[in-house]
């Protein structure tokens, strides 16, 4: 099992043990990241999660590839339509990448078709699809049998209603204990399972794997350093 540090958190702590994710990258440079944190990132206490309506701010992939360590991984995002096929283009063929195929902030345009010009190289360690809570059967049949992806990750921030952003948290962790079941229901052991989503402590780990998960990555328990470091010890 191995343990990821999702984006954005990747960009900042990479323990030892762990892969971290950098990003989410994206063709272009897209506002002020300190800004919109200030602005929009809130600890929702009635839903029990992170809610934010960040909008994938970052300085654009040629930043991203100057900052880019061998080990880490490189999430970037489709913006508008191509968007995809110049990152393949620009990102080397042996960086392993994830795909932010569900960021419910940001209008992201046929992320599903276009993701398969990263999948014209075997020369990727990892190259994940990154999708979100919703995410359908037709869906994964999509992404697993047509684009041809083996590495997935469960699950993105949930949409929100009346355009409040994406929730984070241990509200996710439904969702992807649904998605892993389906994957395993259709596909058996054929794919490589990232589950995130919610993890605070070993026994949600614990949920995952019982469930089929591969490896977990974690997120918003990284705004909690002593609630981290207790999780990475018992993790080994």
């Amino acid at each position: 099992m191995e343990t990821f540090i999702s984006a954005p958190f990747g960009n900042y702590i990479n323990p030892v043990d762990t892969i971290a994710v950098t990003g989410t990258w994206t063709l272009e440079p897209r506002g002020n990241k300190l800004l919109a944190i200030a602005k929009t990132l809130r600890y929702n206490f009635k839903m029990g999660g992170w809610q934010n309506r960040l909008g994938l701010p970052n300085p654009g992939i040629d930043v991203g590839l100057s900052k880019i360590n061998p080990n880490q991984i490189l999430s970037v995002a489709q913006i508008n339509g191509g968007d995809f096929k110049s990152l393949s283009k620009i990102i080397p063929f042996d960086q392993s990448v994830e795909l932010n195929l569900s960021c419910p902030n940001v209008d992201i345009q046929f992320p599903y078709d276009s993701a398969k010009y990263f999948k014209e190289t075997d020369l990727r360690q990892y190259c994940i699809a990154k999708v979100g809570p919703l995410t359908s059967l037709n869906d994964l049949k999509f992404l697993i049998d047509e684009v041809g992806f083996r590495q997935l990750h469960f699950s993105n921030t949930l949409p929100l209603s009346n355009s409040r952003g994406g929730l984070s948290g241990e509200t996710l962790i439904p969702y992807t204990k649904e998605l892993i079941k389906l994957t395993r229901d259709n596909w058996g052991d054929d794919i490589e399972i990232i589950a995130g989503g919610g993890i605070q402590h070993i026994g949600h780990v614990t949920e995952y794997m019982n469930v089929g998960a591969n490896h977990i990555s974690l997120g918003s328990v990284c705004f909690n350093p002593i609630k981290l470091f207790k999780l990475l010890k018992a993790l080994k």
